[in-house]
């Protein structure tokens, strides 16, 4: 134990030798670390909050496609879902986006004549059960943009080229803004009027299923019997935003790969070969009684060192950025483009994995760029390695 103690001490004070050497892989090492680790955290908070948000969705949502879009769904198509075996309910909703030109923003508009309890336990200050016409709930980033309060006027132009003013009756809390920052409820017959729907169609039918083991058997019957139905459940959409947040993460990656190829070319060009200085010290420690194991050993830890304290500040780095500052530098592209973003604060996960993969993607190349050269020098003659 003395001896790796020794050997770890003149590790350290070879590494206090070459500070401003040293310093400035420490800093390039960290970055790389930083980057990677908050990229990975990020897209896996995001994961994370998704599942939690869909948690509460319905196992199943049925869409009407026509001409391979998205179109209005009549809602005679309730009843022929509604009869299938295994459905609970079905249900029409109402909604739609539309683009403030002042703003530059878009906005969800969803009818409700009767506003749900998961949607009123969100509001605050005066709400409604059943709406007045011409009336309106918005989100805290409608409200922000628009510097709008209970009370206010907010223009909405129709489809037909009019213009409707609805009232704002509430605004959302801030907690809840995940869900409802860029959102408006307003009347189902408002809605209706504004976007110009048919009286007999809805945006999509919510169909509850309370056996999951179902959902497949009752989406593969929707589509016998509506050929023009398309079923989407839970489990499609989780995967489509995992699919999302992946290939978001992977462009991120991208966009640093020049950080990642100047470290990818630095380990290269560490492991082929070592400078006269690292060779001539090599030769002494040989030339004194050192043997090979003592000096990989003492190259391990110049190299496990640097590492751990680039890792560690690196990791910790990104999870200070991503957890309490809400990854200011990543959030615009893995959030998604918008004008209005919701402010909330990401949850941490105890992802060891993740831990594990930029430790594998940092910690190993550098320590193997570290030992291989080392140990090439160590079995040459001492000789041969000071006159080198």
């Amino acid at each position: 134990m003395t001896r790796h103690l020794k050997i770890l001490e003149f590790a350290l004070s070879t590494l206090l030798r070459h500070k401003l050497k040293n310093m400035a892989v420490v800093v390039v090492y960290t970055f790389v670390v930083f980057t990677l680790a908050s990229v990975l955290f990020f897209s896996q908070a995001l994961k994370k909050e998704a599942n939690l948000l869909f948690d509460q969705t319905p196992e199943l949502i049925v869409q009407r496609v026509s001409a391979g879009r998205h179109g209005w769904i009549p809602l005679s198509y309730s009843r022929t879902i509604a009869n299938i075996r295994g459905v609970a309910s079905v249900s029409p909703r109402y909604w739609g986006y539309y683009y403030d030109p002042p703003t530059r923003a878009n906005y969800t508009f969803m009818g409700a004549d009767a506003m749900p309890a998961e949607i009123r336990t969100m509001l605050e200050g005066s709400f409604f059960t059943r709406p007045d016409r011409r009336c309106c709930v918005v989100g805290q980033g409608v409200a922000e943009v628009r510097l709008l309060e209970p009370g206010d006027i907010i223009p909405v132009k129709g489809a037909d080229g009019n213009l409707y003013a609805l009232r704002v009756k509430g605004v959302f809390q801030s907690s809840s803004q995940l869900l409802t920052n860029d959102l408006i409820v307003l009347p189902v017959a408002d809605w209706r009027e504004i976007f110009a729907i048919p009286a007999d169609a809805a945006t999509d039918l919510v169909t509850r299923i309370p056996n999951v083991r179902e959902i497949d058997t009752v989406a593969r019957k929707i589509q016998e019997s509506l050929p023009d139905a398309r079923p989407i459940s839970r489990e499609q959409i989780l995967k489509t935003y995992d699919a999302l947040f992946d290939w978001r993460s992977g462009v991120m990656v991208a966009a640093f790969a020049s950080c990642l190829a100047a470290f990818a070319i630095f380990a290269f060009d560490k492991a082929a070969g070592m400078s006269a200085d690292e060779r001539r010290t090599v030769g002494i420690l040989k030339a004194v009684g050192w043997e090979v194991c003592h000096i990989l050993e003492l190259k391990f830890w110049e190299g496990f060192c640097i590492s751990m304290v680039c890792f560690l500040t690196g990791v910790i780095a990104a999870h200070v950025h991503v957890f309490y500052f809400g990854g200011t530098v990543f959030a615009p592209m893995l959030k998604g483009w918008s004008v209005l973003f919701p402010q909330f604060r990401l949850t941490p996960h105890a992802e060891i994995y993740l831990i594990v993969v930029v430790l594998f993607l940092s910690v190993v190349p550098y320590m193997m760029a570290s030992i291989v050269p080392s140990w090439k020098a160590a079995i040459t003659d001492p000789d041969a390695v000071m006159r080198a």
